[in-house]
C-alpha cells in the first residue's frame, strides 16, 4: 500500500508544471504579412517574405534558460497532405505556399502534432541575471506562383495555434507536453492581377515593282494573358494612316496605301473601336495570332523603301 501510494504522488509531480515554471507568464505572436498587392502571375514565379515571431516571458528565474516550441499547421489554405501549404484563392483555387525555418528556405517551419509538415525550430533564451526575455525570431516565408496561377486575392490564416514552453528544453522534436501559450490569429496574404503581354513580327511585303496589283503578306503575333483573363487587341492607324484599311507608308513626301485584316481573304478589317479588335481569354500561355496585310492596287509612287509603324494595344 505504502509502494502505490508513492508512485501516485510521483506520477502527480511529473505532470504538474514547476514552481518556477507557474510562477513566469509568457506571451508569443507572429506578424501577418502581405507579399504583394500588384503580384502579376506571369512574372512573379517565387515570391519571398518574412514575418517575426515574438516570445516574451517575465517572472523567470535568473540564468535558467525558457525554450519555446512553436507548432504550426496547415493554416486555412490547407495543404496537400505531404507537408505543402497552399493560400487559397478566388472560386477555390490554390496557390503554394511554405513556412521556413532558414533564409534558404529548406527547411519547412512543421508540427509536433502533424510531422508531415517537418520538424518544430526550438527557440530558447535565457534571462541572464535578470527575470524576462523578449525575443525576436525570423519567420522565412514563400510563395510559388506560375503563369497559369488565376488572379485574385490569396490568403491563408492561422487560428489556435498550440505553442509549448518550458523551462531548459534541448529541443522541440516530439515535444507535446508543457505550458501552453495560443497566439491571436496571423495571416499572409497576396494579390495577383491580371497581366498580358504581346510580341508581334514586322510586316514585310518585300520588293514591289508596279502596283498594279494586290500585294498580300502576313506576320505572327503572340499574346500571352493571366488564366481567364478576357483580352481584346486594337491595331492603331499607324503614323499617318486614317483608317484600318487606308493606313500609309511613307518614303519622303509619298505614300503607300495598305491595310491590315483579321482574315486571310482581308474581309475583316483590324483596327480599333468596336468590331475591329481581336479577343480572346487567356491561358497563362502564348496564343498565337496572325495579322494579314494586303497593299492594294494603287497609283505607283517613286521607288524607295516605304515603311510605317503600327501600335498594337492590348486591353484587358
Amino acid at each position: 500500500m505504502a509502494l502505490a501510494g508513492l508512485l501516485l504522488a510521483l506520477v502527480a509531480w511529473i505532470g504538474a508544471p514547476s514552481r518556477a515554471e507557474a510562477a513566469a507568464s509568457c506571451n508569443a505572436s507572429i506578424s501577418s504579412v502581405n507579399l504583394g498587392s500588384t503580384l502579376s502571375p506571369l512574372t512573379a514565379g517565387t515570391v519571398d517574405a518574412t514575418a517575426t515571431l515574438n516570445f516574451t516571458c517575465t517572472g523567470l528565474t535568473p540564468l535558467l534558460p525558457v525554450s519555446l516550441c512553436p507548432n504550426l499547421d496547415a493554416g486555412s489554405g490547407g495543404s496537400n497532405g505531404s507537408g505543402q501549404r497552399y493560400m487559397a484563392g478566388p472560386g477555390g483555387a490554390t496557390v503554394p505556399f511554405q513556412i521556413y525555418q532558414d533564409s534558404g528556405r529548406t527547411q519547412p517551419w512543421g508540427s509536433s502534432a502533424l510531422l508531415v509538415f517537418g520538424t518544430v525550430p526550438t527557440i530558447t533564451a535565457n534571462p541572464g541575471t535578470g527575470s524576462s526575455i523578449n525575443v525576436n525570431q525570423t519567420v522565412y516565408l514563400r510563395l510559388s506562383t506560375s503563369t497559369t496561377t488565376l488572379p485574385g486575392a490569396y490568403s491563408t490564416s492561422f487560428t489556435g495555434q498550440t505553442f509549448f514552453w518550458g523551462l531548459n528544453l534541448l529541443s522541440c522534436a516530439g515535444v507535446t507536453v508543457g505550458s501552453t501559450i495560443t497566439p491571436a490569429t496571423f495571416t499572409f496574404s497576396a494579390t495577383l492581377i491580371p497581366d498580358c503581354t504581346i510580341s508581334t513580327g514586322n510586316l514585310s511585303f518585300g520588293n514591289v515593282g508596279v502596283l498594279s496589283a494586290n500585294k498580300d503578306a502576313q506576320t505572327g503575333m503572340s499574346v500571352t494573358c493571366t488564366k481567364d483573363t478576357p483580352y481584346a487587341i486594337g491595331l492603331d492607324n499607324g503614323q499617318q494612316g486614317t483608317s484600318a484599311t487606308a493606313r500609309r507608308m511613307k518614303a519622303a513626301s509619298q505614300y503607300v496605301t495598305y491595310g491590315i485584316y483579321k482574315d486571310e481573304a482581308r474581309g475583316s478589317p483590324w483596327g480599333t473601336g468596336a468590331g475591329l479588335t481581336v479577343g480572346g481569354s487567356g491561358t497563362g500561355g502564348g496564343q498565337p495570332l496572325t495579322l494579314y496585310g494586303r497593299v492594294p492596287a494603287q497609283s505607283t509612287p517613286s521607288p524607295g523603301t516605304y515603311g510605317d509603324q503600327v501600335i498594337a494595344t492590348v486591353t484587358y
